[in-house]
């Protein structure tokens, strides 16, 4: 599945609200089998709410979503992306 797409002046990235739902209730990191999600559109609105406003680096105040951003930089940086510019070595 293609969950990222261009779209005009746009990057465009879509998670499915049954996708996240599997994949939290399927976490092996709750502490618990029982926890399960019980209001699905509750469950995406508390979902995006955390990937707008909640910063999980206090040094930074980055929130989760920003540091992703970050991430993803830098892995373009390090597979010598050729639609990047880097800089010039010197010989």
């Amino acid at each position: 599945m293609k969950y990222a797409k261009v779209s005009g002046n746009n990057v465009v990235i879509k998670l499915p609200i049954d996708m996240l739902v599997v994949a939290f209730n399927d976490n092996p990191n709750n502490y618990d089998e029982e926890i399960k999600v019980k209001y699905k559109r509750k469950f995406a609105e508390g979902f995006a709410e955390h990937v707008n406003e909640h910063s999980s680096n206090g040094e930074t105040g980055l929130t989760v979503f920003q540091e992703w951003i970050d991430q993803i930089f830098e892995e373009m940086i390090e597979g010598d992306s050729s639609y990047i510019k880097y800089p010039k070595e010197e010989l």
